[in-house]
């Protein structure tokens, strides 16, 4: 195996797939990338995987003779981002890869390649066509909302439900849900998928399709993201997803159960309405939880038509509180208690300059909106509140 590429060409596409390595070694092969090189098609392919998710990376080099090795992923990364700006050399010697750009050498040692789980084969047949913008939008308005815990694994990935004429994502922690609704003919163009064996609704007994997706495949496509690539495609089966997107081919499996129904805790008819600058909403709320307590960063709105204040109480701090101005607000007098950082997550995904949330009694959820939504969109956030 020998090549010659340029570092910016090589860091750009192995920048991304440190984050597929797995970080607790339970299968020592796994730390490394698989490097496959082709003579005859001048490319060069580089495989990262954990077993739920395989990443794959192929684009063009100067090579010289193909070959195939296994070498570690985070020392590869670490010495081609330590390499100047220049054309570096890569070549097998025995069981050592030589890295070589002007006068700096490298000699890493190989993994046996033949170790590496196998590689799933890339099949287009019956992919799905999907608008990469609004797919990235999907994501980023609600995977700041999954759970970290490793008990719910349900929560701990995005659930993609697809219906004829309207799809959804959604992700909640139980404690704070996030939900984007777009409105379209999502599989017109999907006639062939439908009409076949691939046809994504099975055998017709379901109006919908929900996939249950690993934030972490998710966030890589996030990563990869690239406005000039516009669109995505997908390959759904039942227990696993493909995504192929510009160089990138990206395989994961699916979270197989189902998704709780956390529509039941919306509550679309509370009496108060509050529409503020979402800007200076977060800007007071920041800075008043400067002294929330550590333990449940309790924050708290006490709010009528006439006084709107943000405040908080810590026993081992102090107390804060600010008066908010140039608001609007209709209904009774009310107050409710949350966690500050839950609120801020929220905040930062509410598209309008102005956003609107509706509140009833302090027990009661805090349902957040956009003051409007785009064409044919809807996004639906909800808090639960701290219990006093």
């Amino acid at each position: 195996m020998r090549l010659s590429i340029e570092k910016k060409d090589l860091i750009q596409h192995i920048q991304h797939l440190a984050a597929i390595v797995p970080t607790k070694i339970t299968t020592p092969i796994l730390t490394n990338y698989l490097i496959e090189v082709s003579a005859e098609t001048n490319s060069i392919q580089i495989t990262a995987s954990d077993l739920d998710i395989t990443a794959i990376v192929k684009f063009p080099a100067a090579v010289i003779e193909g070959g195939t090795i296994a070498v570690s992923a985070r020392h590869l990364n670490e010495i081609i981002s330590s390499m100047p700006d220049d054309v570096i050399n890569l070549w097998k010697n025995e069981d050592l890869l030589v890295i070589q750009c002007g006068k700096i050498d490298f000699k890493l040692l190989c993994a046996d390649h033949t170790l590496y789980p196998i590689i799933p084969v890339t099949n287009l047949k019956g992919a799905i066509k999907m608008d990469a913008e609004l797919f990235q939008r999907m994501v980023n308005k609600t995977s700041f909302a999954v759970s970290s815990d490793t008990n719910r694994a349900v929560l701990t990935g995005v659930c993609w439900k697809i219906f004829e004429n309207e799809h959804l994502m959604a992700a909640t922690d139980g404690r704070k849900v996030a939900e984007i609704k777009v409105r379209d003919n999502f599989m017109q163009n999907q006639e062939m998928a439908k009409d076949s064996e691939d046809n994504i609704f099975g055998d017709g007994k379901e109006s919908y399709v929900e996939k249950i997706i690993p934030v972490k495949t998710l966030s890589f496509i996030q990563k990869i993201y690239n406005a000039q690539i516009k669109e995505l495609n997908l390959v759904m089966e039942h227990n696993k997803m493909m995504f192929a997107y510009g160089e990138y081919t990206v395989f994961t499996n699916i979270l197989e159960h189902k998704y709780p129904e956390y529509q039941k805790a919306f509550v679309h008819d509370l009496p108060n309405c509050l529409i503020i600058d979402r800007e200076k909403l977060k800007t007071a709320i920041r800075r008043v939880a400067l002294v929330a307590p550590d333990d449940n960063l309790r924050t708290r709105f006490e709010i009528d038509s006439d006084r709107f204040e943000i405040n908080t109480s810590n026993r081992e701090t102090g107390d804060a509180k600010q008066f908010m101005e140039d608001y609007s607000y209709q209904g009774k007098p009310t107050n409710v208690s949350f966690n500050y950082k839950f609120m801020l997550s929220i905040l930062e995904a509410v598209d309008t300059d102005k956003v609107k949330i509706l509140l009833g009694s302090p027990k009661d959820p805090l349902m957040i909106y956009n003051e409007m939504n785009p064409e044919n969109q809807e996004l639906t956030f909800l808090l639960m509140p701290l219990r006093s």
